[in-house]
């Protein structure tokens, strides 16, 4: 925290709400980051009410709440949080921040009358974080051994086949796979075009399926929803609940929870690990960062890079040669 800052007011405080309603549906197009938004702040106001302030409360009293909030944990397992999620905590904050400052219904101010966000980077260090650090990746042989192990014969079986296959080809995110609607389906031919929508950074995403997966995921789709497709609602769900045992998720479509499930069920690792495997294996085939950049959807080849290089981060090409060298055969 900057030493130079000093307790002060803030405007009328009958502004928060106003402030919060209007920030919120800013980022509204996103539901995910929405979600996140929202539970941040409400999490971070009612800290503040314990406190007996609010939003609108002095410089100080905002900025010593949100290290203690951005630092706090429920895991009793956990000490700290990881440096990321202390990061993204006072990220989500300063964003809101700057809406309110920028809307005039918020005015922080330092000693020299300045306004100032309190929760600025200048104000509240950020701490370091390696950009993807550990990241990993599954071996090709392993996916290859746990994808023959599913039971294709049964209607569960064909579910979670197409789908793991559709995450590990496309590195698509949780939130956008179970998204899909038949309306994000087009047929060419033997293969399968996917339509993305509102993926990070409210982007739309196109991803061509070969045959091969286009056969996997319409062998699901016809198995469940019978052969005559075209007559489908576009709203239709492409992955839907099969539990036998409670009659009121079956046939829903499928959650960003029970995905996960089969991805530790068959893949025994969560499942952003997909992206991460599509990742190297784009690398692996001979794939070019741009090339990598525009399926992933980063905005920045930099970013792009980091990622790739954390992910051969262990493999050195050389390897063999220098033990060789060295005398191990």
């Amino acid at each position: 925290m900057a030493e130079h800052t000093v307790p002060t007011t803030i405007v009328d405080s009958s502004n928060v709400d106003l402030a919060i309603a209007g920030w919120l549906d800013v980022h509204r197009k996103s539901a995910k980051t929405y979600r996140a938004y929202q539970a941040t702040i409400e999490q971070f106001r009612a800290a503040l009410w314990r406190l007996g302030k609010d939003l609108d409360t002095d410089l100080q009293t905002i900025m010593l709440a949100a290290q203690a909030f951005a630092s706090f944990t429920s895991n009793p397992h956990k000490e700290r949080v990881s440096d990321a999620t202390y990061n993204q905590r006072l990220a989500i904050l300063c964003n809101f921040y700057d809406y309110a400052m920028s809307r005039y219904l918020l005015l922080p101010m330092d000693e020299a009358g300045h306004v100032v966000n309190p929760l600025s980077a200048k104000l509240i260090k950020r701490r370091k974080v390696q950009a993807y650090k550990g990241v990993h990746a599954l071996e090709p042989e392993d996916i290859v051994q746990r994808l023959q192990q599913i039971d294709r014969s049964q209607l569960l079986g064909k579910r979670d086949y197409a789908l793991l296959a559709v995450l590990l080809q496309t590195g698509r995110r949780l939130s956008e796979i179970t998204a899909l609607r038949w309306q994000h389906v087009q047929l060419r031919g033997r293969k399968i075009v996917l339509t993305f929508e509102h993926c990070k950074g409210d982007k739309t995403m196109v991803d061509a399926l070969p045959v091969s997966i286009s056969k996997a995921l319409l062998e699901w789709l016809h198995a469940y929803y019978g052969t005559s497709l075209a007559s489908l609602g576009k709203e239709t769900p492409l992955w839907v609940c099969l539990t036998p045992y409670n009659r009121k998720q079956q046939g829903k479509p499928l959650g960003i929870q029970a995905v996960q499930l089969i991805c530790e069920k068959y893949l025994q690792t969560h499942t952003h690990v997909t992206r991460h495997t599509f990742t190297r294996n784009m690398i692996k085939a001979g794939a070019t960062l741009p090339e990598i950049q525009a399926r992933l959807g980063h905005e920045s080849l930099a970013t792009t890079g980091i990622y790739a290089r954390e992910l051969t981060s262990e493999e050195n090409p050389h390897a063999d040669q220098l033990a060789r060298l060295i005398g191990f055969e």
